[in-house]
Protein backbone atom coordinates (compact mmCIF):
# COMPACT_ATOMS: atom_id res chain seq x y z
CA UNK A 1 0.00 0.00 0.00
CA UNK A 2 2.88 2.35 0.87
CA UNK A 3 4.57 1.61 -2.45
CA UNK A 4 1.31 2.27 -4.33
CA UNK A 5 0.91 5.62 -2.57
CA UNK A 6 4.50 6.56 -3.39
CA UNK A 7 4.00 5.69 -7.05
CA UNK A 8 0.84 7.84 -7.15
CA UNK A 9 2.64 10.83 -5.60
CA UNK A 10 5.50 10.47 -8.09
CA UNK A 11 3.08 10.33 -10.99
CA UNK A 12 1.26 13.45 -9.83
CA UNK A 13 4.50 15.32 -9.24
CA UNK A 14 5.71 14.43 -12.71
CA UNK A 15 2.54 15.54 -14.45
CA UNK A 16 3.15 18.97 -15.94
CA UNK A 17 0.11 21.02 -16.87
CA UNK A 18 0.01 24.01 -19.16
CA UNK A 19 -1.49 27.42 -18.44
CA UNK A 20 -4.63 26.99 -20.53
CA UNK A 21 -4.70 24.10 -23.01
CA UNK A 22 -2.17 24.21 -25.86
CA UNK A 23 -4.62 22.31 -28.06
CA UNK A 24 -5.94 24.94 -30.48
CA UNK A 25 -9.12 22.93 -30.99
CA UNK A 26 -9.96 23.21 -27.28
CA UNK A 27 -12.09 26.31 -26.88
CA UNK A 28 -11.81 27.96 -23.45
CA UNK A 29 -14.58 30.42 -22.49
CA UNK A 30 -13.42 33.88 -21.52
CA UNK A 31 -15.46 33.83 -18.30
CA UNK A 32 -15.86 31.34 -15.48
CA UNK A 33 -18.79 28.95 -15.05
CA UNK A 34 -20.72 30.04 -11.89
CA UNK A 35 -21.75 26.45 -11.16
CA UNK A 36 -18.13 25.31 -11.28
CA UNK A 37 -16.86 27.91 -8.80
CA UNK A 38 -19.66 27.11 -6.38
CA UNK A 39 -18.96 23.39 -6.61
CA UNK A 40 -15.21 23.82 -6.10
CA UNK A 41 -15.90 26.15 -3.18
CA UNK A 42 -18.35 23.76 -1.50
CA UNK A 43 -15.87 20.89 -1.80
CA UNK A 44 -13.15 23.00 -0.20
CA UNK A 45 -15.48 24.03 2.62
CA UNK A 46 -16.53 20.41 3.23
CA UNK A 47 -12.85 19.45 3.49
CA UNK A 48 -12.13 22.45 5.75
CA UNK A 49 -9.11 23.45 3.71
CA UNK A 50 -7.19 26.56 4.68
CA UNK A 51 -7.85 29.93 3.04
CA UNK A 52 -4.50 29.59 1.28
CA UNK A 53 -5.32 26.17 -0.17
CA UNK A 54 -8.77 27.40 -1.24
CA UNK A 55 -7.27 30.42 -3.01
CA UNK A 56 -4.67 28.20 -4.68
CA UNK A 57 -7.51 26.06 -6.06
CA UNK A 58 -9.27 29.06 -7.54
CA UNK A 59 -6.04 30.40 -9.03
CA UNK A 60 -5.28 27.01 -10.58
CA UNK A 61 -8.82 26.71 -11.93
CA UNK A 62 -8.62 30.12 -13.60
CA UNK A 63 -5.21 29.54 -15.16
CA UNK A 64 -6.02 26.04 -16.40
CA UNK A 65 -9.59 26.45 -17.68
CA UNK A 66 -10.96 29.86 -16.69
CA UNK A 67 -12.89 27.77 -14.14
CA UNK A 68 -14.79 25.73 -16.72
CA UNK A 69 -15.21 21.96 -16.86
CA UNK A 70 -13.45 21.40 -20.19
CA UNK A 71 -13.88 18.13 -22.05
CA UNK A 72 -10.61 18.78 -23.89
CA UNK A 73 -7.05 19.96 -23.24
CA UNK A 74 -3.38 19.43 -23.91
CA UNK A 75 -2.75 15.73 -24.58
CA UNK A 76 -5.17 13.87 -22.28
CA UNK A 77 -5.81 16.76 -19.86
CA UNK A 78 -9.44 17.24 -18.85
CA UNK A 79 -11.70 19.21 -16.56
CA UNK A 80 -11.46 22.36 -14.53
CA UNK A 81 -7.90 21.63 -13.34
CA UNK A 82 -6.78 19.95 -16.59
CA UNK A 83 -5.88 16.77 -14.73
CA UNK A 84 -4.46 13.87 -16.74
CA UNK A 85 -5.77 10.29 -16.43
CA UNK A 86 -2.40 9.00 -17.63
CA UNK A 87 -0.72 10.64 -14.64
CA UNK A 88 -2.87 9.09 -11.95
CA UNK A 89 -5.48 11.79 -11.33
CA UNK A 90 -8.38 9.43 -12.09
CA UNK A 91 -10.43 8.12 -14.97
CA UNK A 92 -11.74 10.59 -17.56
CA UNK A 93 -15.21 10.19 -16.08
CA UNK A 94 -13.94 10.94 -12.58
CA UNK A 95 -11.94 13.98 -13.66
CA UNK A 96 -14.98 15.40 -15.47
CA UNK A 97 -16.86 15.28 -12.16
CA UNK A 98 -16.04 18.72 -10.74
CA UNK A 99 -16.50 17.58 -7.14
CA UNK A 100 -14.06 14.71 -7.63
CA UNK A 101 -11.52 16.90 -9.44
CA UNK A 102 -11.68 19.57 -6.73
CA UNK A 103 -11.26 17.01 -3.98
CA UNK A 104 -8.16 15.56 -5.65
CA UNK A 105 -6.65 19.02 -6.09
CA UNK A 106 -7.32 20.04 -2.49
CA UNK A 107 -6.07 16.74 -1.06
CA UNK A 108 -2.74 17.07 -2.84
CA UNK A 109 -2.41 20.81 -2.17
CA UNK A 110 -3.00 20.35 1.57
CA UNK A 111 -0.44 17.54 1.64
CA UNK A 112 2.40 19.48 0.02
CA UNK A 113 1.71 22.98 1.39
CA UNK A 114 4.59 24.75 3.11
CA UNK A 115 4.76 28.13 4.89
CA UNK A 116 7.15 29.53 2.24
CA UNK A 117 4.72 28.90 -0.63
CA UNK A 118 2.41 31.67 -1.79
CA UNK A 119 -1.06 30.56 -2.94
CA UNK A 120 0.18 30.83 -6.53
CA UNK A 121 3.32 28.81 -5.92
CA UNK A 122 1.25 26.20 -4.10
CA UNK A 123 -1.04 25.97 -7.13
CA UNK A 124 2.01 25.50 -9.35
CA UNK A 125 3.40 22.83 -7.02
CA UNK A 126 0.22 20.85 -7.61
CA UNK A 127 -0.12 21.57 -11.33
CA UNK A 128 3.59 21.45 -12.31
CA UNK A 129 2.93 24.07 -14.95
CA UNK A 130 5.13 25.36 -17.74
CA UNK A 131 4.31 28.88 -16.52
CA UNK A 132 4.56 28.96 -12.70
CA UNK A 133 4.26 32.74 -12.46
CA UNK A 134 0.78 32.68 -13.97
CA UNK A 135 -0.88 31.45 -10.76
CA UNK A 136 0.23 34.33 -8.54
CA UNK A 137 -0.69 36.71 -11.38
CA UNK A 138 -4.21 35.24 -11.26
CA UNK A 139 -4.79 35.82 -7.54
CA UNK A 140 -6.89 38.96 -7.99
CA UNK A 141 -9.16 37.10 -10.38
CA UNK A 142 -9.21 34.09 -8.03
CA UNK A 143 -10.20 36.30 -5.08
CA UNK A 144 -13.02 37.86 -7.10
CA UNK A 145 -14.38 34.43 -8.07
CA UNK A 146 -14.10 33.29 -4.47
CA UNK A 147 -16.19 36.25 -3.31
CA UNK A 148 -18.83 35.31 -5.89
CA UNK A 149 -18.79 31.71 -4.71
CA UNK A 150 -19.60 32.96 -1.20
CA UNK A 151 -22.78 34.68 -2.44
CA UNK A 152 -25.97 33.37 -0.93
CA UNK A 153 -29.67 33.59 -1.63
CA UNK A 154 -31.80 36.74 -1.73
CA UNK A 155 -33.70 38.45 1.05
CA UNK A 156 -36.80 40.10 -0.40
CA UNK A 157 -38.56 42.55 1.93
CA UNK A 158 -41.20 45.14 0.99
CA UNK A 159 -40.20 44.90 -2.66
CA UNK A 160 -36.50 45.41 -1.99
CA UNK A 161 -34.08 42.66 -3.02
CA UNK A 162 -31.14 42.36 -0.61
CA UNK A 163 -28.12 40.29 -1.70
CA UNK A 164 -24.40 39.98 -1.16
CA UNK A 165 -22.61 40.82 -4.40
CA UNK A 166 -18.83 40.70 -4.79
CA UNK A 167 -18.32 40.94 -1.04
CA UNK A 168 -20.76 43.78 -0.31
CA UNK A 169 -24.40 44.07 0.69
CA UNK A 170 -26.76 45.58 -1.87
CA UNK A 171 -30.45 46.38 -1.99
CA UNK A 172 -31.54 46.56 -5.60
CA UNK A 173 -28.96 48.90 -7.20
CA UNK A 174 -27.88 50.58 -3.95
CA UNK A 175 -24.66 49.48 -2.30
CA UNK A 176 -24.96 49.34 1.49
CA UNK A 177 -21.36 48.46 2.37
CA UNK A 178 -17.85 48.95 1.03
CA UNK A 179 -15.75 46.50 3.10
CA UNK A 180 -15.81 43.71 0.51
CA UNK A 181 -15.85 40.92 3.13
CA UNK A 182 -19.54 40.01 3.40
CA UNK A 183 -20.74 36.54 2.43
CA UNK A 184 -23.96 34.56 2.25
CA UNK A 185 -27.44 36.00 2.54
CA UNK A 186 -28.46 39.16 4.42
CA UNK A 187 -31.37 39.24 6.85
CA UNK A 188 -33.67 42.24 7.29
CA UNK A 189 -35.88 43.07 10.28
CA UNK A 190 -37.59 46.45 10.32
CA UNK A 191 -35.00 49.09 9.43
CA UNK A 192 -32.07 46.84 10.38
CA UNK A 193 -29.94 44.84 7.96
CA UNK A 194 -27.83 41.96 9.29
CA UNK A 195 -25.10 40.16 7.34
CA UNK A 196 -22.21 37.76 7.97
CA UNK A 197 -18.55 38.38 7.15
CA UNK A 198 -16.08 35.84 5.82
CA UNK A 199 -14.53 35.79 9.32
CA UNK A 200 -17.77 34.60 10.92
CA UNK A 201 -18.83 37.92 12.44
CA UNK A 202 -22.43 39.17 12.29
CA UNK A 203 -22.74 42.87 11.45
CA UNK A 204 -25.79 45.12 11.61
CA UNK A 205 -26.46 48.22 9.53
CA UNK A 206 -28.17 50.79 11.73
CA UNK A 207 -28.39 54.57 11.21
CA UNK A 208 -26.09 54.32 8.20
CA UNK A 209 -23.22 52.53 9.97
CA UNK A 210 -22.18 48.91 10.28
CA UNK A 211 -21.19 47.46 13.65
CA UNK A 212 -20.46 44.00 14.91
CA UNK A 213 -23.10 42.27 17.05
CA UNK A 214 -21.76 38.70 17.23
CA UNK A 215 -18.86 36.47 16.23
CA UNK A 216 -18.13 32.79 15.78
CA UNK A 217 -21.01 31.93 13.47
CA UNK A 218 -20.80 29.33 10.73
CA UNK A 219 -23.99 30.22 8.86
CA UNK A 220 -25.99 33.24 7.84
CA UNK A 221 -27.95 35.11 10.53
CA UNK A 222 -31.73 35.17 10.76
CA UNK A 223 -33.41 38.25 12.22
CA UNK A 224 -37.13 38.34 12.98
CA UNK A 225 -39.24 41.34 14.02
CA UNK A 226 -41.71 40.59 16.81
CA UNK A 227 -45.07 42.37 17.23
CA UNK A 228 -43.72 44.42 20.16
CA UNK A 229 -41.01 45.91 17.92
CA UNK A 230 -38.09 43.89 19.27
CA UNK A 231 -35.80 41.90 17.03
CA UNK A 232 -34.57 38.40 17.75
CA UNK A 233 -31.41 37.20 16.03
CA UNK A 234 -30.42 33.56 15.44
CA UNK A 235 -27.48 31.76 13.82
CA UNK A 236 -25.71 28.42 13.74
CA UNK A 237 -22.40 28.72 15.57
CA UNK A 238 -19.10 27.20 14.49
CA UNK A 239 -19.72 24.25 16.83
CA UNK A 240 -22.97 23.43 15.02
CA UNK A 241 -25.28 24.63 17.78
CA UNK A 242 -28.25 26.93 17.14
CA UNK A 243 -27.78 30.16 19.09
CA UNK A 244 -30.03 33.06 19.97
CA UNK A 245 -27.73 36.07 19.86
CA UNK A 246 -29.01 38.07 22.78
CA UNK A 247 -26.30 40.39 24.02
CA UNK A 248 -27.40 44.03 24.35
CA UNK A 249 -25.95 45.05 20.99
CA UNK A 250 -27.49 42.06 19.21
CA UNK A 251 -31.04 42.04 20.60
CA UNK A 252 -32.17 45.25 19.00
CA UNK A 253 -35.70 46.61 18.91
CA UNK A 254 -37.26 48.98 16.41
CA UNK A 255 -39.38 51.45 18.32
CA UNK A 256 -42.22 53.58 17.08
CA UNK A 257 -39.74 56.19 15.95
CA UNK A 258 -37.98 53.63 13.77
CA UNK A 259 -34.70 54.04 15.66
CA UNK A 260 -32.92 50.98 17.07
CA UNK A 261 -33.29 50.25 20.77
CA UNK A 262 -31.08 47.79 22.61
CA UNK A 263 -32.30 45.33 25.19
CA UNK A 264 -31.98 41.77 26.45
CA UNK A 265 -29.54 39.79 28.53
CA UNK A 266 -25.81 39.54 28.00
CA UNK A 267 -24.38 36.66 25.99
CA UNK A 268 -25.77 34.18 23.48
CA UNK A 269 -28.27 31.50 24.40
CA UNK A 270 -27.66 27.98 23.00
CA UNK A 271 -30.89 26.45 21.76
CA UNK A 272 -29.42 23.09 20.79
CA UNK A 273 -26.39 20.91 21.52
CA UNK A 274 -23.22 21.22 19.38
CA UNK A 275 -23.22 19.42 16.04
CA UNK A 276 -26.98 19.78 15.78
CA UNK A 277 -27.51 22.07 12.79
CA UNK A 278 -26.04 23.56 9.64
CA UNK A 279 -26.80 26.48 7.34
CA UNK A 280 -29.16 29.37 8.01
CA UNK A 281 -32.08 29.18 10.45
CA UNK A 282 -35.48 30.56 9.50
CA UNK A 283 -37.66 32.13 12.19
CA UNK A 284 -41.28 33.24 12.34
CA UNK A 285 -42.86 35.43 15.01
CA UNK A 286 -46.44 34.78 16.12
CA UNK A 287 -48.86 37.45 17.30
CA UNK A 288 -48.28 36.49 20.95
CA UNK A 289 -44.56 37.26 20.53
CA UNK A 290 -43.37 33.66 20.55
CA UNK A 291 -40.84 32.65 17.90
CA UNK A 292 -40.47 29.32 16.09
CA UNK A 293 -37.07 28.53 14.59
CA UNK A 294 -36.74 26.13 11.66
CA UNK A 295 -33.34 24.68 10.76
CA UNK A 296 -31.70 21.76 8.98
CA UNK A 297 -30.35 19.03 11.26
CA UNK A 298 -28.61 16.44 9.09
CA UNK A 299 -31.20 15.76 6.38
CA UNK A 300 -34.11 16.59 8.68
CA UNK A 301 -36.18 19.76 8.93
CA UNK A 302 -36.70 20.51 12.62
CA UNK A 303 -38.58 23.26 14.45
CA UNK A 304 -38.07 24.59 17.96
CA UNK A 305 -40.69 23.73 20.56
CA UNK A 306 -40.76 24.50 24.30
CA UNK A 307 -37.91 22.52 25.78
CA UNK A 308 -36.53 21.05 22.57
CA UNK A 309 -36.98 20.35 18.88
CA UNK A 310 -39.46 18.45 16.73
CA UNK A 311 -38.75 16.83 13.36
CA UNK A 312 -41.08 18.08 10.64
CA UNK A 313 -39.79 16.38 7.49
CA UNK A 314 -36.81 14.58 6.00
CA UNK A 315 -35.04 14.88 2.67
CA UNK A 316 -33.70 18.38 3.33
CA UNK A 317 -30.49 19.37 1.51
CA UNK A 318 -30.20 23.08 2.23
CA UNK A 319 -31.45 25.81 4.52
CA UNK A 320 -35.24 26.06 4.96
CA UNK A 321 -37.38 29.16 4.54
CA UNK A 322 -40.46 29.39 6.76
CA UNK A 323 -43.13 32.05 6.37
CA UNK A 324 -46.26 32.81 8.38
CA UNK A 325 -49.27 33.07 6.07
CA UNK A 326 -52.18 35.47 6.66
CA UNK A 327 -54.38 32.56 7.79
CA UNK A 328 -51.92 31.65 10.54
CA UNK A 329 -50.49 28.56 8.85
CA UNK A 330 -46.79 28.14 8.11
CA UNK A 331 -45.35 27.60 4.65
CA UNK A 332 -41.91 26.02 4.32
CA UNK A 333 -39.74 26.13 1.20
CA UNK A 334 -36.28 24.81 0.37
CA UNK A 335 -34.01 23.94 -2.52
CA UNK A 336 -33.82 20.24 -3.30
CA UNK A 337 -31.29 19.37 -6.02
CA UNK A 338 -31.15 23.11 -6.75
CA UNK A 339 -34.88 23.38 -7.48
CA UNK A 340 -37.48 25.17 -5.36
CA UNK A 341 -39.71 22.85 -3.36
CA UNK A 342 -42.66 23.50 -1.05
CA UNK A 343 -43.45 21.28 1.90
CA UNK A 344 -46.87 19.67 1.76
CA UNK A 345 -47.41 16.04 2.68
CA UNK A 346 -43.95 15.70 1.07
CA UNK A 347 -41.53 18.04 -0.72
CA UNK A 348 -43.31 19.25 -3.89
CA UNK A 349 -41.31 20.83 -6.71
CA UNK A 350 -42.49 24.29 -7.74
CA UNK A 351 -39.76 25.33 -10.20
CA UNK A 352 -37.78 23.85 -13.08
CA UNK A 353 -34.78 26.15 -12.92
CA UNK A 354 -31.76 25.53 -10.70
CA UNK A 355 -30.86 28.01 -7.98
CA UNK A 356 -28.29 28.52 -5.21
CA UNK A 357 -28.23 28.55 -1.41
CA UNK A 358 -31.75 29.35 -0.16
CA UNK A 359 -35.00 31.01 -1.20
CA UNK A 360 -36.93 34.01 0.11
CA UNK A 361 -40.67 33.49 0.61
CA UNK A 362 -43.34 36.08 1.32
CA UNK A 363 -46.66 35.67 3.18
CA UNK A 364 -48.62 36.07 -0.09
CA UNK A 365 -47.02 32.88 -1.44
CA UNK A 366 -44.45 34.51 -3.73
CA UNK A 367 -41.00 32.91 -3.71
CA UNK A 368 -37.73 34.42 -4.93
CA UNK A 369 -34.53 32.56 -5.75
CA UNK A 370 -31.08 33.37 -7.05
CA UNK A 371 -29.36 31.78 -10.01
CA UNK A 372 -25.65 30.92 -9.98
CA UNK A 373 -24.95 33.97 -12.16
CA UNK A 374 -26.36 36.22 -9.40
CA UNK A 375 -29.73 37.15 -10.92
CA UNK A 376 -32.79 36.98 -8.66
CA UNK A 377 -36.09 35.79 -10.11
CA UNK A 378 -39.61 35.23 -8.82
CA UNK A 379 -40.43 31.54 -9.06
CA UNK A 380 -43.73 31.28 -7.26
Amino acid sequence: MLRLGLVLVLLLAAAPAHALPLNAACRVPGVHDPEVIRTVHLVGLSMRVSDKVMLAGFAAGWVESHMNNLDCGDRDSLGVFQQRPSMGWGTPEQIMDVSYAARRFFEYAAKIDRPDLTPGLLADAVQRSCCPERYDQALDRASSMLRQAWQGGPEVVDGGVYVVRDGDVWVDDTRLSTSGDFVGRPSVAGSLVFARTVRGAVMVLSDGAWRQVAAGVAGDPEAVLRPDGTVRLYAVAVDGSVQELSDPSATIGVGASGSPQAGGESGSIPLSPPGFAAGKPSAIAYLDGSVAVYVRSGAALVVSIPGGWREVAGGLEGSPEAVLRPDGTVGVYALVDGRVHRLGTAWEQVSEGRFIDSVSARPDGSVFARRADGTVVKVG
